[in-house]
């Protein structure tokens, strides 16, 4: 635009310029002028051509360019060589200043695609025309990549949301007349995060191209595929009979994408999880489908990930409880609805309690007792997680008062808690409480070492410095192995009860616990065992030189006021030596 108003400044000096010389009528002077009309015409960027009538008697190199025209072909040439469209010359050679864009012919039969801006001149003391030609092919193509890129991603080129949107109400309103079904198919990929923490974002992004790939080659013709967001895509079904269809489809994308994906002779892990909708049985409409797809998504992960799974309106319900409780949960933190329950710890040797691990309950007013592993997670997803720890932290502090100073008090923490946060957090309520830092032993999962092996490390060493002591919960179920053993500064391990359930009479158990137990003496690392259920576990384990035993056979979680006489505490099963037939059973399995 700029440019075309220096063009018409320019020509609009020459022609005041022509009109001054009419004045005066000194052919010299007109034709000096003339000749500093040409340098200024063949200065400007734009095509410039002057006609006389059809006839053209002037051009500029930009526009020689354009046209492909030397300078020879100035002689007898008309525009109407040049521009074969009638109606479109009628409209350049007619009295007003109009704009269009037509193609022109060149000479050497390419055609270009211009814009011309005509309006009337003088030219040499006749009336004529000025007409002011651009090359548009450059902005088409312009104009067509910016089209592109507002319907489609710029890294995958896959249709955007948009486009999404718009097929899905064009193919709900076929099902309303044809009275077939439509189903979306919501995938996310279960370690992308993981991927681009670890590989890089360079790796990430391949990655996203390869599964944009995959899903273009392995979902029907006639089908839409979108990406929605960083590592989510849209699978738009359409003209489906059955919604059996869906679900093989389903079935095909999840096995597809859970094969690892190979970059630079490595393999990397992708996985996905689906979540599928189908209209109009569970939608009314294209909003409602494709939030339905969204939450069975969220089901899909929620189970474990690398699943998919079809909305139903169960699971409308689960998911409306699971919004209730994350809108709530803060107030229940905050007003102590969620309450701190104990179940004790015992000591291998003598059968009294040792410890107590905290464990969070919330019974809930509407829902009745909520499990803790349904709203820890959501604690984690809200955010919500180091209130509650806190909370948990000052519980445990208060009852422990009542407890002889010998027992300690196991508090868990979220592996989204490994941060100097968390140490910060401990320091306060200790110094605040006056407890003593040896009566608090906190737990962490084996999934700690997935998020940040250096920064567990370095924060088990900050707690242990606080006197604080801290256990590797749920061994042998996770990702730790004999390195992390050495490097990790922690002082006990909790066995896992799937290695529990089947002692003493499963051969492989046996061999894994004894091993884990030796293992553990070596490393000067105290042993709990998680699950005991039986008199027979019990006997067995205590002859391995376990430490501590903690299980339902001992007692259940139960709240604090439930633990009387806690320094006289004994179970049953030591007050008796193992009968002949127990001891005959650890024998054999030994």
């Amino acid at each position: 635009m700029t440019g075309l108003v220096v063009t018409f400044a320019v020509l609009g000096v020459l022609a005041l310029g022509a009109a001054y010389l009419r004045a005066r009528a000194r052919a010299a002077a007109a034709t000096a002028d003339a000749g500093n009309a040409r340098l200024a015409i063949a200065a400007l960027p734009h095509g410039i051509v002057l006609c006389r009538g059809l006839q053209i008697v002037e051009f500029n190199r930009a526009f020689s360019i354009l046209a492909g025209l030397g300078r020879e072909a100035g002689e007898d040439l008309l525009i109407t060589e040049l521009l074969s469209d009638r109606t479109v010359i009628d409209r350049l050679f007619g009295g007003e200043e109009v704009t269009l864009e037509t193609d022109l012919v060149r000479p050497d039969g390419v055609v270009c695609r211009v814009s011309i801006l005509a309006r009337p001149f003088d030219v040499g003391g006749g009336a004529g025309r000025l007409l002011v030609v651009d090359d548009i092919h450059d902005r088409e193509d312009a104009d067509h990549r910016i089209s592109f890129l507002a319907h489609h991603d710029a890294l995958t080129r896959l249709p955007n949301r948009e486009v999404l949107r718009e097929r899905l109400d064009a193919a709900i309103a076929r099902c309303d007349a044809s009275g077939t079904l439509c189903a979306v198919l919501w995938i996310d990929l279960d370690h992308f995060k993981e991927v681009n923490d670890l590989k890089g974002h360079t790796v990430g992004d391949r990655l996203l191209c390869y599964v944009a790939e995959k899903l273009r080659f392995e979902v029907p013709p006639g089908n839409l595929v979108a990406r929605v967001g960083g590592d989510e895509f849209v699978v738009l079904c359409e003209n489906i009979l059955d919604a059996t269809e869906v679900k093989l489809i389903a079935q095909q994308l999840r096995r597809r994408l859970n094969r690892p994906f190979l970059f630079e002779e490595q393999l990397v892990p992708v996985g996905a999880s689906i979540g599928v909708a189908v209209y109009p049985r569970d939608a009314a409409g294209a909003e409602e489908l494709l939030h339905n797809a969204d939450l069975a998504l969220y089901r899909a992960k929620a189970e474990g990930r690398g699943r998919s799974r079809h909305f139903s309106s169960a699971l409308g319900e689960e998911i409306a409880r699971r919004s209730n409780l994350a809108q709530q949960i803060d107030g229940a933190i905050a007003d102590g609805q969620i309450e701190t329950w104990f179940q004790p710890v015992i000591d291998a040797k003598s059968g009294s309690i040792s410890a107590f691990e905290a464990l969070a309950r919330w019974p809930h007013p509407e829902y009745g007792m909520v499990g803790p592993l349904e709203f820890i997670r959501i604690a984690e997803e809200t955010g919500s997680i180091p209130a509650l720890t806190d909370l948990v932290i000052r519980n445990s502090i208060k009852a422990a008062a009542n407890w002889p100073e010998h027992v300690r008090v196991a508090v868990n923490v979220s592996p989204s808690q490994i941060n100097s946060e968390l140490v910060d957090q401990v320091r306060t309520l200790i110094q605040a409480s006056g407890f003593d830092p040896r009566r608090l032993e906190l737990e962490v999962t084996e999934d700690v070492l997935i998020k940040d092996f250096d920064q567990a490390s370095s924060m088990f060493a900050r707690l242990r410095a606080l006197g604080v002591t801290v256990a590797m919960d749920d061994f042998g179920a996770g990702y730790t192995s004999i390195a992390n053993l050495r490097q990790l500064n922690f002082d006990r391990i909790k066995i896992d009860r799937i290695f529990t359930s089947d002692l003493p009479g499963h051969r492989r158990s046996v061999a894994i616990v004894r091993g884990i137990v030796g293992l553990a003496r070596h490393l000067d690392l105290k042993v709990t065992v998680e699950g005991v259920e039986t008199p027979e576990q019990v006997a067995f384990l205590r002859s391995l030189g376990c430490d501590e035993l903690q299980g339902f056979l001992f007692s259940r979680p139960r709240p604090p006021g439930e633990f009387a006489d806690v320094a006289g505490w004994r179970h049953e099963t030591f007050l008796a030596p193992p009968p002949l037939q127990m001891i005959k059973t650890i024998s054999a399995a030994e």
